[in-house]
């Protein structure tokens, strides 16, 4: 059971690598597209500008020629315009990716929380189970050792005395057949126990190293979304004082 759920969680840990994978190009695409939208539209603003100098200092000449310059004023704004808003666009979709980014991380820790360490913990249970059973069985057979050495040496022999030295072995060889098949021999359980504490080792750093990314993720989230914001801001400011 403990096996199948933690082979389960790294099937799902895989799933959720990749999708981080997808999420960072993702994320890296739409961070070099509004770096190049940003570029675009600060040289638009510095056409506007050029634009209305040169009206100002045409302002003397002839109406014709200020008509043409006020349509291709009129026509860069409108660039500039859609720029911005497809700067927008991908902001609200890089906060997107952000969010979806966080999920990924809380997902790991949900999985962190739900599966590694419950599996770490039958694993443990198990383990003692069977070390409590073992030690059980051990003292039966240690409790029949002592008293069969408690008989009478063979000189001293009569047939009470073998009788009931015959009944002390016999017991013991029930209990050691017991225990072997309730446990297995010794050389299996020690096997199994050697197994179970591999799995609880690994587990452990599964629980280490899926903290450590998930606290990553959750790091670069914040990190990301901060300078998100601050660009925003910046680039709001600029879109009130164009000048």
């Amino acid at each position: 059971m403990a096996a199948a759920s933690y082979d389960q969680l790294l099937r799902q840990v895989e799933v959720l690598k990749m999708e981080n994978s997808n999420l960072r190009q993702e994320l890296q695409d739409n961070s070099n597209h509004l770096t190049k939208l940003e570029t675009e539209a600060s040289n638009m603003k510095e056409v506007l500008k050029q634009l209305q100098g040169t009206i100002e200092e045409e302002s003397g000449e002839a109406s014709g020629s200020q008509l043409e310059l006020i349509e291709r004023l009129k026509g860069e704004q409108n660039k500039c315009s859609q720029t911005l808003c497809r700067i927008n666009g991908y902001r609200t979709n890089t906060s997107t990716v952000i969010g979806c980014w966080g999920l990924a991380a809380q997902s790991l820790s949900v999985l962190h929380c739900d599966w590694l360490l419950p599996a770490r913990s039958l694993l443990l249970a198990e383990l003692e189970k069977e070390e409590k059973e073992k030690d059980w069985y051990y003292a039966q057979l240690q409790n029949l050792t002592k008293r069969i050495d408690t008989l009478p040496l063979t000189e001293n022999f009569t047939l009470q005395t073998d009788m009931s030295r015959r009944q002390l072995e016999f017991e013991a060889r029930q209990i050691r057949s017991a225990m072997e098949e309730q446990l297995g021999s010794c050389q299996e359980m020690e096997r199994r126990a050697q197994a179970r504490v591999s799995r609880i080792q690994q587990i452990e750093k599964d629980i280490l190293r899926m903290g450590h990314a998930a606290w990553l993720l959750q790091n670069e989230e914040e990190e990301r979304g901060g300078g998100r914001r601050g660009r925003g801001e910046e680039g709001g400011a600029s879109q009130t004082n164009p000048g």
